[in-house]
């Protein structure tokens, strides 16, 4: 069980890093080139990359070190590396990035009007805390 849990907790964990990490760089991309309009392709490019961190990861650990391409032979290691967790990653990434594009956002939308409340930043030299 150990086993399995760090052989799936690991390459997880490394694609959620780089998860937020495309998303940031996808968020200062559209805010510098494309005037802050989202382009779809930025996605397909983030959850391609992320399955790419997760395959590699998850290649080099049961396939290379634990002997599974040997045992199993490319073909189902690639299965099992880059093919399986594909839903799941594009599931994780559905939900991730809304959240991450709501908080990137510099406002907050009021649900009964018209009304948009600008989220309070501390940003460097611009500290109105320094007493």
């Amino acid at each position: 069980m150990g086993n399995l849990l760090f052989l799936i907790l690991l390459p997880f964990s490394g694609a959620l890093i780089t998860m937020v990490i495309a998303l940031k760089m996808k968020w200062m991309l559209e805010r510098e080139v494309n005037n802050k309009q989202p382009v779809f392709a930025f996605h397909l490019f983030n959850v391609i990359f992320t399955l790419m961190t997760f395959g590699t990861i998850s290649l080099s650990i049961s396939g290379v070190v634990r002997g599974g391409i040997s045992e199993n032979g490319w073909g189902t290691a690639f299965l099992y590396a880059y093919v399986f967790p594909l839903p799941f990653l594009i599931i994780t990434y559905m939900l991730i990035a809304p959240m991450f594009e709501k908080y990137m956002r510099p406002y907050i939308e009021s649900e009964d009007s018209n009304i948009v409340y600008l989220k309070k930043r501390l940003y460097k030299g611009n500290r109105t805390d320094k007493g």
